[in-house]
């Protein structure tokens, strides 16, 4: 749970007990709870000032930690949540997990421990800013400073992904921008309930952990994660940024879920070409063709605020090559490419080179003067002119769809009028036939999929028109009872 600003006068431990009472009276009873803390000694050193906020673990304070003579911010368990054992192991877990992070956008950790009731509490460093969430409040950010604060979250993802951790909540509540000296720096916040190995044990089937409108495709189908969840969620948020608002919202969590899965992003109207690229590659539904590392996210970040840089100045932009060998892109909404024919509407844009200059003049004079020497040779000889080499047909040679031969296959569901999908195309609903081209040397994406049931995917390269088509799995329904974190505006 994040520390932040509070938004009213926090609880002062010079209240006398009739204020408090009076104050009680017009309060929760929560909030009665959080005041009796107000003004205790924590372990001897941590005197309690006032609250900050609460979240669905625990209430944080600001405190004055006595022995070194500085304002820190406490988290303590909540007193009701004492006999839930999982509870207290979920939250001791949040201790161990952020204590290991030490980058700057990490929030940092100093000391953790149990009260004398048994309540365990840790101690962080106390921010002052405002939350993403809070920031959003005020209207969209500039480009290029949403890139700047998305590669600081980058790269404390990076860090925590390298120790084997992945957040799993990512969402503005839990991004805190504080302002130190001229600087900004981001932090990230609230590992509560970060992922890995071990709390994935903790995880009862069927549960799904998150906020929706950040949910990877993945998350919100309940399938198990690992860092690339941290990736989407990331990129809703950097769209958030630039748009004023998240990728997919709608009536319900279920709803918005459900668009995460099969919907397409709509059109970021806010991004250069580059970033509205960099947003196609991150917000891949298919994981397995998303950006793979957070620590590449935050490079390819850098690359698009050089970019988004050169733009603005009205220098020459170099387009990077967001994708790299392994990469493959992703349907936006009518996404803007960032073809040569594009791109060159943005100021100052010149094609980037495609080889080595130096290397291409030298391999020029090269060519020029073997064929001199050839044309030399044949004058003085008589011979017959040189024949031209011959293609060796076991190459792969690129052909179009147009023209090949077609597999026409019957695909059948466990469900009946599933819709089948090719390569990201409405074919047929089951049973049916599909027709896919033979040669074309590449995969084909064949998709299931129907409302309140979690989509089916399957590649298929057909050799022979005769090929059977792959085996696809059961459709199976959305969980009916799903846990959702919803964010809360009082922290």
């Amino acid at each position: 749970m994040p520390p932040s600003p509070p938004r009213s006068r926090p609880a002062n431990a010079s209240l006398s007990k009739s204020e408090m009472s009076n104050s009680a009276a017009s309060s929760s009873t929560l909030e009665v709870t959080f005041n009796e803390d107000v003004g205790r000694v924590i372990s001897g050193r941590y005197e309690i000032l006032g609250v900050i906020g609460e979240g669905g673990m625990g209430v944080v304070f600001e405190a004055h930690d006595i022995q070194v003579d500085r304002k820190v911010a406490i988290k303590l368990v909540r007193r009701e949540c004492l006999q839930d054992s999982k509870f207290i192991i979920r939250f001791r877990r949040e201790l161990e997990v952020t204590a290991q992070l030490r980058h700057p956008s990490t929030i940092r950790v100093f000391e953790h421990g149990e009260c004398e009731d048994g309540r365990p509490y840790m101690v962080m460093e106390l921010l002052t800013g405002q939350s993403l969430s809070e920031r959003l409040e005020q209207g969209r950010i500039p480009e290029i400073q949403a890139l700047q604060f998305a590669k600081q979250i980058a790269e404390s993802l990076s860090e925590a992904h390298e120790n084997g951790i992945f957040h799993r909540d990512l969402k503005p509540d839990n991004i805190f921008i504080e302002t130190v000296g001229v600087s900004t720096v981001v932090k990230v916040l609230d590992f509560g309930i970060a992922g890995g190995v071990d709390a994935l044990k903790l995880t009862r089937a069927g549960e799904v952990f998150g906020t929706p409108q950040y949910m990877s495709p993945e998350q919100c189908n309940g399938q198990d994660l690992d860092h690339r969840t941290d990736v989407y969620s990331l990129g809703c948020i950097l769209y958030e940024m630039l748009e004023g608002k998240p990728p997919f919202s709608a009536e319900s969590p279920m709803a918005t879920m459900l668009k995460h899965v099969r919907a397409k992003v709509p059109t970021p109207r806010n991004a250069s070409p580059v970033t509205a690229k960099l947003l196609q590659f991150a917000l891949r539904k298919d994981r397995t063709k998303r950006i793979q590392t957070a620590g590449r996210f935050a490079e390819l970040i850098g690359q698009a605020i050089g970019a988004a840089r050169a733009a603005e100045e009205g220098r020459t932009v170099h387009v990077p090559d967001l994708a790299g060998p392994s990469m493959h892109t992703g349907p936006f909404a009518s996404v803007p490419s960032t073809s040569r024919q594009q791109a060159a509407g943005v100021p100052g844009f010149v094609p980037p080179p495609t080889g080595n200059p130096n290397l291409i003049l030298a391999v020029g004079v090269g060519v020029i003067g073997l064929l001199a020497i050839l044309v030399w040779v044949m004058t003085r000889s008589g011979a017959d002119p040189v024949p031209e080499p011959t293609v060796d047909s076991k190459l792969p040679v690129e052909v179009s769809p147009e023209g090949l031969p077609k597999n026409r296959a019957t695909i059948r569901a466990n469900i009946e009028a599933a819709n089948v999908q090719v390569d990201g195309v409405f074919q047929c609903r089951t049973p049916c036939e599909i027709t896919v081209p033979v040669g074309d040397n590449r995969p084909h994406e064949i998709r299931l999929s129907k409302d309140g049931y979690i989509d089916v995917v399957q590649n298929w390269r057909p050799l022979t028109v005769t090929d059977p088509p792959p085996l696809l799995p059961d459709l199976k329904p959305i969980a009916p009872v799903v846990e959702v974190k919803t964010s809360k505006k009082g922290r």
